[in-house]
């Protein structure tokens, strides 16, 4: 069995590497270390998966796949989230795709003082309302998320947020 998430890792390797040296480098609570951060971060992001991956020999033969809507659920969380957690969620928005393309994306919001189960009925609502909007009367691709990005609090894009909590200074913009 492998290592165990590092969860303070795992929301590092979501943060773009200067928010990340700007969040645990010397201004922040110091435990960024360059020898080790890199390659940490990368583990994250890309998984352990990658090493197995090698070129093969075969020829690729490219398939056309017909333009397909499906849904993808962004959620913003503290720590990584497995299935049926009940980990508070601190926002949430949907993104439709029609093919490779994106189409449409909802507005997010804040839900991080809903209980559990009103989330997973907003993220219905989510769903069904693009379903309304693009669905064109056909439910092939609109039953379920077809899969669910998790991010960090820290790049969580509704403003004011209580975790970045600018609101709290009003002189911090008037620089």
């Amino acid at each position: 069995m492998g290592r165990t998430t590092n969860e303070k890792c795992w929301a590092c390797s979501l943060l773009t590497a200067t928010e990340a040296r700007k969040l645990h480098g010397e201004d922040g609570d110091s435990c960024w270390q360059d020898d080790i951060c890199h390659s940490r971060r990368s583990y994250y992001r890309k998984g352990r998966g990658r090493s197995h991956k090698r070129k093969s020999a075969l020829d690729e033969v490219t398939v056309p796949l017909p333009d397909f809507p499906y849904v993808v659920l962004h959620t913003y969380l503290d720590k990584p989230r497995q299935p049926n957690d009940e980990v508070v969620i601190h926002a949430i928005c949907a993104e439709l795709w029609i093919g490779s393309i994106p189409k449409a994306m909802t507005q997010p919001q804040h839900t991080f003082g809903l209980p559990p189960r009103l989330v997973r009925e907003y993220a219905l609502q989510l769903l069904n309302a693009l379903y309304l909007e693009y669905g064109n009367g056909r439910r092939s691709g609109f039953e379920r998320f077809a899969s669910e990005m998790q991010h960090s609090v820290a790049q969580c894009p509704v403003r004011p947020c209580s975790y970045h909590a600018a609101h709290l200074n009003p002189y911090q913009h008037q620089k």
